[in-house]
C-alpha cells in the first residue's frame, strides 16, 4: 500500500467518525475476508457517495475502510475491477486504487477502464443521476477531492504522466467515434489483408504509427461474451512482423486523414508527438496541452492565482492606474445610499458619489461638516464630566 498505514489517506475527520460507525465495527467483526465483504458490497451499496444523508459515514466508505485494513493481492484488485456482479464493487476497486494504490503503477490498473461503459450511481436518491465507470474513472484520478471529502495528491511528475495518458486515450476515443460513424470505413477495416495504420509502443520506445495488415476482428468481448461498443482488431505490424491486438481509435487509413469527416475539426496526420508516452521529448505536444490545462483551472473564474498588487501601488493616486481605483477594477455590488440621520441633512454630492471607491476619493478634500447645535452641547457635556472626574 501507498501511504500511511494508520490512515489510509482519509480526511482525518472522515477516519475517526468511519471508525466509530456502529457499521464498520460490525464489518470488522462480521466480514472477515474479501470474499464476504465483496458479497456485503453486493447487497448493501447502492451508492458511492462519501457521506450518507444523515451525515454519517456512508455504507461503502465503511466497506473501502474495511478492504484497507484487510489488504487486497493483486489477483484480488484484478477480480474486483473485473467483477461481473455489480458496478459498485468496481467503483469502490477504483476508489481503493485512488487512496493507496502506488503511484507508478495506477496507470497499469486504470487505464483499460478509462473509457468502460458500465453505469453506475455515485450520489443517493431515486433521482441520482447516473455516470459510466470511464467517467468516474477519469474525473476520480483527474481531481483532488471526490464528493466533498479530499483525496491524496500524487507526486507532480506521476499526476501529469496519468494526465498525459488519459489525453492520449481521450484523443483514441475520438477518433474511434469518428471511425465507427463511416460505414465504408468500418467496412474496409473489417476487410481481412486490409493494410492500415497502427499505434504500437512499449516501454523503451513512444507511441508511433506504423504500417500493419488486418488479421483478424473481434466484436465480442473474449471473457464475458457481450458484445463490444467499437471492434478490436488483431494486426500484423509489416516493419517487425509483430502482432498485436489493437482498439479502433488506434488503427488510420493509410493516409492518416482520420478526421477529414467531422465538419468540427481539421483533417489530421499521423504525428508522433501527439502519441508519445513522456520521457525526453516523446509526448511534448501532449505534455505541453496538460500544463495549459493545469493553468486553465488554476485561473478558471476566479482572478486568485493573480498576483496581488503592493501595498504602494494599492495607495498610490489613482492616476496610476489610468484613471481607475482598485474598487474599480474589482466587481462591486450596487449599494444604496444610507439614509441621511434625525436633524441631519444629506451632503448635496452624495448623489454624485454611488460606489465607495468614488465616495472615497471625493471626500478627501472636503471641509469637514458643521454639528448642530446640540451635538456640540453634548461634545461640551461629555468633556465637562471627564474633566470632573479626572481632573
Amino acid at each position: 500500500l501507498w501511504g500511511p498505514d494508520s490512515s489510509f489517506h482519509f480526511n482525518p475527520l472522515l477516519l475517526k467518525n468511519t471508525i466509530h460507525s456502529p457499521y464498520f465495527q460490525k464489518c470488522c467483526e462480521k466480514l472477515m475476508d474479501w470474499n464476504a465483504v465483496v458479497d456485503e458490497i453486493y447487497y448493501q451499496v447502492k451508492s458511492l457517495q462519501p457521506f450518507s444523508n444523515d451525515k454519517a459515514p456512508s455504507t461503502a466508505f465503511c466497506l473501502l475502510l474495511r478492504l484497507l485494513t484487510l489488504r487486497m493481492t493483486d489477483h484480488q484488485m484484478d477480480l474486483t475491477l473485473k467483477h461481473p456482479d455489480s458496478p459498485y464493487i468496481r467503483g469502490i476497486g477504483f476508489l481503493y486504487l485512488r487512496y493507496v494504490g502506488m503511484p507508478e503503477q495506477v496507470l497499469t490498473w486504470i487505464e483499460p477502464y478509462l473509457y468502460d461503459e458500465e453505469e453506475i450511481t455515485i450520489e443517493s436518491g431515486h433521482r441520482a443521476p447516473t455516470i459510466t465507470l470511464g467517467e468516474m474513472v477519469r474525473e476520480l484520478f483527474q481531481s483532488r477531492e471526490f464528493y466533498g471529502t479530499p483525496l491524496p495528491r500524487h507526486p507532480l511528475e506521476v499526476e501529469r504522466e496519468i494526465q498525459v495518458r488519459m489525453l492520449q486515450a481521450e484523443k483514441v476515443e475520438e477518433r474511434a467515434a469518428i471511425h465507427f460513424k463511416n460505414q465504408q470505413r468500418m467496412s474496409f477495416f473489417q476487410t481481412l489483408g486490409s493494410h492500415v495504420m497502427a499505434l504500437y509502443g512499449d516501454e523503451e520506445n513512444p507511441i508511433t504509427w506504423y504500417k500493419a495488415v488486418v488479421d483478424r476482428v473481434i466484436t465480442k468481448d473474449e471473457e464475458s461474451g457481450y458484445p463490444l461498443k467499437y471492434p478490436k482488431f488483431v494486426v500484423t505490424f509489416s516493419e517487425y512482423g509483430n502482432t498485436e491486438t489493437v482498439t479502433l481509435g488506434e488503427m488510420d487509413i493509410l493516409q492518416g486523414n482520420w478526421k477529414q469527416d467531422d465538419p468540427n475539426t481539421t483533417s489530421s496526420s499521423h504525428n508522433q508527438g501527439d502519441y508519445g508516452r513522456g520521457g525526453g521529448n516523446r509526448g511534448g505536444d501532449l505534455y505541453d496541452q496538460v500544463r495549459q490545462r493545469e493553468r486553465n483551472t488554476a485561473t478558471a473564474d476566479k482572478g486568485w492565482a493573480r498576483r496581488p498588487p503592493s501595498t504602494k501601488n494599492a495607495l498610490s493616486s489613482h492616476s496610476s492606474y489610468r484613471g481607475r481605483s482598485l474598487q474599480d477594477d474589482m466587481p462591486t455590488a450596487k449599494h444604496k445610499p444610507a439614509p441621511p440621520r434625525d436633524n441631519q441633512q444629506r451632503p448635496k454630492d452624495a448623489t454624485a458619489a454611488t460606489t465607495r471607491g468614488e465616495t472615497a476619493r471625493s471626500s478627501y478634500g472636503d471641509p469637514p461638516k458643521k454639528r448642530s447645535a446640540e451635538e456640540v452641547a453634548m461634545i461640551q457635556e461629555k468633556k465637562r464630566k471627564l474633566m470632573a472626574k479626572y481632573g
